[in-house]
């Protein structure tokens, strides 16, 4: 777990009889990009659409034309705890305390390196992952200018671009939709053994990843 700085108590270790591999590997948290909900562009909610009527469209020129187009929604950052008791060590919660992140859309469906940053954000706060297993979502919200695509994409491949992503079919885990999002951040976590940052910060996808 490269990039990672945890203070582990001793008595934990004498306690418990782990050793400290164990302990790293106990004192963990894992992430995914887990949905989008309330997607709207130029004012728009899109969330239950599956196209724009041909004044929704007319209002998307509009804004293109006077040179902005404003895309906003919320981002469900999914987070596991993996300490639910599992190989006999004891469960435990988790918080998240800080996230450092930055926000890339696949503009081009199938083109690889189209990548781009389109938003970025420090979430401060106390967020519990609980110690059931169950995965906890962090909303977060994203707000950017989509005019800034403009040299790559024109105004028909933004709106297919966000009904991918925000729309009726948005909530999709494959590649083609959701697989389209992904996030660059630095989290922290304070646990029962202490605080743990992700110092070199990490990708984050359709698929589960803790950082290694």
């Amino acid at each position: 777990m490269s990039g990672k700085l945890l203070i582990v108590p001793v008595l934990f270790l004498l306690v418990t009889g782990c050793g400290l591999t164990d302990i790293l590997s106990f004192a963990n948290a894992n992430f995914r990009v887990e949905n989008t909900t309330e997607f709207a562009i130029c004012g728009i909610d899109i969330s239950d659409l599956g196209s724009l009527t041909f004044t929704q469209a007319a209002t998307v020129a509009t804004y293109w034309y006077q040179g902005e187009c404003p895309i906003e929604f919320n981002l469900g950052l999914g987070i596991k705890n993996p300490n639910i008791g599992n190989s006999g060590l004891p469960k435990i919660a988790i918080t998240l305390t800080s996230l450092d992140y930055d926000v890339f859309m696949d503009t081009i469906e199938g083109v690889e390196e189209d990548t781009v940053q389109v938003a970025e954000g420090l979430f401060t706060g106390e967020f519990g992952i609980g110690d059931d297993g169950e995965i906890a979502v962090l909303d977060l919200g994203i707000t950017f200018d989509g005019f800034q695509l403009f040299e790559i994409l024109e105004i028909p491949g933004i709106i297919d671009l966000v009904f991918a992503i925000g729309g009726i079919e948005g909530d999709l885990r494959d590649e083609d939709h959701l697989g389209r999002l992904q996030m660059f951040m630095v989290p922290t976590i304070d646990t029962p053994l202490g605080d743990m940052t992700w110092e070199e910060g990490f990708w984050v996808g359709l698929d589960w990843t803790d950082g290694s």
